[in-house]
C-alpha cells in the first residue's frame, strides 16, 4: 500500500510538472518578452546617437579645418586622430551595450517557446546562437560586480538541443516556466544597472551635449568666415550644413525624451518580473495581470516618440530641401 502512494504521488507531480500553461498566462509571458526585447535595444541606441552627435559635429569641424588648412602633414594627422578616436568609442560602446544584447536575446529565446511563428524565425540563427550568447555573459562577468550564474547558459543550452526534436507545445510545458524563474534575478540586475547607473551616464552626455555641438558649430563658422575672406564664395557651406545643425537639434530632443521613457519603462520592467512570475506559477487566475497592459502602454509609448521625432525629422528635410 505504501509503494502504491508513493507511485501516486510521483505519478501525480509528473503530470502537474507536464501541465501546459493557461493561454491568458502565455499570452501574457508573450507581450512581456515582446516589450523586453524592443526595450533592452534602446539603451544602446541612445548611447550610439549620442556618438552619432558627437561624430557629425567633431567631422563637421574637421572638414571646414582641411578645407582651409594648406599643411598636408597637419591635415593627415587630423584625420588619424578623428579616425582614432572612433575606433576607441566603438570598443567602449560593445562594453556598453553587452548587458542589453544579453537580455534581448534571452527575450529571443523565450519568444521561441511561445508559438511556431517565433521559433521558425529563432531557427534561422539557432547555430550560432548558444556561443554568441556565453561570449557576451562572459564579457558582462568580466566587468561587472553582479554576474550571471552558469546556470542560465545551461538552462539555455538545453532548450538548443531540444529546438528541432520537441513539438512546441513540449518545449513550452518543460521549459517556458524555467525560462522565466532562472532568468529573474541576473534580468533584475541588469535592469537595475540602467536605472542607477547607465541612464546616469546618458544623462550626463546628453547635459554637455548642446554645448559640445555649439562650440563645434562655432568653430565650423569662424573657418567658413576665414575662407569667406580670403576671397571664397562660403554659400555651399551654409547651405549644406545649416539643415544639419537642425537636425541635431531635432535628435537632441528626441534623445532626452527617449531617455526619460527609457528609465520609466526599466522600472516598470523590473517591478513586473515578479508579477509575471507568480502570474505563470498560479493555476486560478484568468485575467492578464494590469501591470503588463501598463507595460505595453508604456513600451507603446516609447515607439511613439521614436515616430514622432523621425516625422518631424522628414518635414525638416523637406523643409531645408524647398528653402
Amino acid at each position: 500500500m505504501k509503494y502504491k502512494i508513493i507511485i501516486a504521488t510521483a505519478s501525480m507531480l509528473f503530470l502537474f510538472s507536464c501541465t501546459g500553461l493557461k493561454k491568458t498566462q502565455v499570452e501574457a509571458t508573450e507581450k512581456y518578452a515582446v516589450a523586453t526585447k524592443g526595450i533592452s535595444r534602446v539603451p544602446s541606441d541612445i548611447y550610439f546617437r549620442i556618438y552619432q552627435l558627437k561624430a557629425e559635429s567633431q567631422t563637421l569641424q574637421l572638414n571646414t579645418l582641411l578645407a582651409t588648412n594648406d599643411q598636408t602633414k597637419e591635415s593627415i594627422e587630423l584625420i588619424k586622430n578623428d579616425y582614432e578616436e572612433k575606433i576607441k568609442f566603438m570598443s567602449i560602446a560593445e562594453e556598453y551595450s553587452t548587458a542589453y544584447m544579453i537580455v534581448e536575446k534571452y527575450a529571443t529565446l523565450v519568444l521561441c517557446l511561445i508559438n511556431d511563428k517565433y521559433l521558425k524565425e529563432f531557427n534561422k540563427t539557432k547555430t550560432s546562437w548558444q556561443g554568441s550568447f556565453e561570449k557576451m555573459i562572459y564579457r558582462y562577468n568580466a566587468v561587472s560586480p553582479t554576474k550571471i550564474p552558469s546556470s542560465v547558459s545551461s538552462f539555455t543550452a538545453n532548450v538548443i538541443q531540444q529546438l528541432g526534436k520537441m513539438k512546441i507545445g513540449q518545449l513550452q510545458k518543460k521549459y517556458l516556466k524555467e525560462a522565466i524563474h532562472t532568468a529573474r534575478i541576473p534580468f533584475e540586475n541588469i535592469c537595475d544597472d540602467f536605472i542607477q547607473l547607465d541612464s546616469l551616464k546618458i544623462k550626463s552626455e546628453l547635459t554637455t551635449l548642446p554645448f559640445y555641438l555649439d562650440n563645434n558649430y562655432a568653430n565650423f563658422l569662424e573657418n567658413v568666415r576665414a575662407y569667406e575672406k580670403q576671397g571664397n564664395n562660403p554659400y555651399l557651406f551654409y547651405n549644406q550644413y545649416t539643415p544639419i545643425y537642425t537636425s541635431w537639434l531635432n535628435q537632441l530632443g528626441e534623445l532626452n525624451a527617449l531617455s526619460s521613457n527609457t528609465v520609466s519603462v526599466f522600472r516598470k520592467l523590473k517591478t513586473t518580473y515578479g508579477v509575471l512570475e507568480t502570474f505563470i506559477d498560479g493555476n486560478g487566475a484568468k485575467v492578464i495581470p494590469p501591470e503588463i497592459d501598463d507595460l505595453m502602454t508604456a513600451y507603446g509609448t516609447l515607439v511613439e516618440t521614436y515616430q514622432k521625432f523621425q516625422t518631424r525629422k522628414e518635414k525638416l528635410n523637406a523643409a531645408a530641401l524647398t528653402n
